[in-house]
């Protein structure tokens, strides 16, 4: 049994890279990465200390799931050996990361085959039947018995650190990546926060529905944030004013990107935390 470290990137995280993966490197049989062209030193750096692994070169299709899918069918991982999924700006203490390879054998004489943290896909054994699914937030499914390691006696919060909001130093970082999420295709990102209001959620669906066939009959890609973006600041049809008076993702991004607002924009999957637009800005106003 081999224990390997996967993920997905681009270009321009040389540097986030090499924070999360020198310090544990040693603690994995290789590396199995998706780099999304085009290629820079972070490829580089990744090649240098790939070990047993592999670095797999793609064109990004905005589908996690599949660019995830690449390091568990495309590379040099076998039915029977565990991998652990990490994303660029999360880290790992070495003091847990060095006990893993022990952790892998015990989970495997109890019979478990994947773990959890936080309640977020961590570990896995690699079965016949594994696969990321969903888009952005990606599961995994082939599991049959699976952990919290929270929840385990041995763990320490320490052992994982999420830097994004240190890394992200835009305090509005929120509004356009929640828009690029909104238009990822088979998107399950109007679920965040809402999971337990099923009927909202059915209604958010059925909008952007209506908003991406009123995008497309304009003549522009509703899957294309610039194509989206032209839209809004030259043709914005009634249909697509309503849609995006419905939608806080929508409302926000509007009002941050086209009209250069920031007063009322809350980082809080809340509905009712939104101001409607009145779309008095007639520079931007287009009748349809």
């Amino acid at each position: 049994m081999k224990l390997w470290l996967i993920g997905i990137t681009s270009k321009g995280h040389k540097h986030d890279l090499e924070e999360l993966i020198e310090p544990i490197k040693d603690s994995f049989d290789g590396l199995v990465w998706t780099f999304h062209y085009p290629i820079d030193e972070g490829a580089e750096y990744l090649d240098s200390v790939k070990g047993e692994g592999d670095i797999i070169y793609t064109r990004w299709c905005n589908r996690m799931d599949f660019s995830r899918n690449h390091c568990i069918y495309q590379g040099p991982i076998k039915i029977g050996d565990w991998f652990l999924t990490i994303d660029t700006l999360e880290r790992l203490s070495p003091e847990f990361t060095k006990s893993l390879k022990k952790l892998c054998s015990d989970l495997d004489d109890l019979g478990v085959d994947g773990t959890y943290l936080y309640n977020k896909r961590f570990m896995f054994k690699l079965k016949e039947q594994t696969a990321f699914v969903n888009n952005p937030h990606e599961g995994i499914v082939g599991c049959s018995n699976t952990i919290e390691l929270s929840n385990q006696n041995f763990w320490k919060k320490e052992y994982q650190k999420n830097i994004r909001s240190e890394k992200r130093m835009n305090p509005f970082h929120f509004v356009e990546h929640n828009m690029k999420y909104y238009l990822f295709p088979n998107t399950n990102h109007l679920l965040l926060g809402f999971e337990n209001d099923k009927e909202l959620v059915i209604k958010r669906y059925e909008n952007r529905e209506k908003l991406f066939k009123e995008i497309l009959r304009l003549g522009f890609d509703p899957y294309d944030i610039d194509s989206v973006e032209k839209c809004f600041t030259t043709k914005l049809s009634s249909v697509i004013r309503e849609c995006i008076n419905f939608d806080k993702f929508l409302n926000n991004w509007y009002s941050y990107k086209i009209l250069g607002q920031k007063i009322g924009i809350v980082d809080r999957h809340d509905f009712s935390c939104f101001k409607k637009s009145g779309f008095n800005d007639f520079s931007l106003y287009y009748s349809i």
